[in-house]
């Protein structure tokens, strides 16, 4: 089962995380100019894509998480226990834990909230200072999502190292 859990577990961050980097590393600039007067549809299309496809894995994350930590040999009441909690490794987990939700309200705000207002502008009024605003406000806070990810990440590779 920890195998399994583990691999599905790094199948679903793989997609999240390389989506993520795709978009900034090459969609992204891709539409400053060859595809820039497609940019609002593109945005469009494949953002609406990708979110609803990561909206769908962050809760298989939850499980397969779940599934490799009872795969890793701990039990529910273990897991449910506040000593847990207050070992190293659950400790880290927590902190794990914690960025990942901080993810999920980042990732609604940007993709119920301003990703969809930014291409509203982007098509209704394409050269407004309001539509670059929120432009920007969407693209850093993808940035900074995709950097909460990474740190992430991070965490997990210690806590298979502990």
């Amino acid at each position: 089962m920890y195998s399994w859990s583990v691999f599905f577990h790094l199948i679903f961050v793989c997609f999240w995380l390389g989506g993520m980097l795709f978009t900034a590393a090459v969609l992204v600039p891709a539409t400053r100019k060859k595809l820039a007067s497609q940019k609002a549809l593109l945005f469009t299309e494949l953002g609406t894509r990708f979110s609803r496809l990561s909206w769908l894995i962050f809760p298989l994350l939850i499980i397969t998480g779940f599934l490799a930590l009872l795969g890793r040999g701990f039990s529910y009441q273990t897991i449910f226990s506040i000593d847990f909690w207050q070992t190293i490794y659950g400790g880290r987990l927590l902190i794990k834990l914690h960025l990942f939700a901080l993810v999920l309200i980042i990732s609604g705000i940007h993709d119920f909230w301003l990703g969809p207002k930014a291409i509203k502008l982007m098509e209704s009024e394409p050269g407004s200072v309001k539509t670059n605003r929120y432009r920007k406000a969407t693209s850093w806070v993808g940035r900074v999502n995709l950097l909460i990810g990474l740190v992430i990440l991070a965490y997990a590779v210690k806590l298979v190292r502990l």
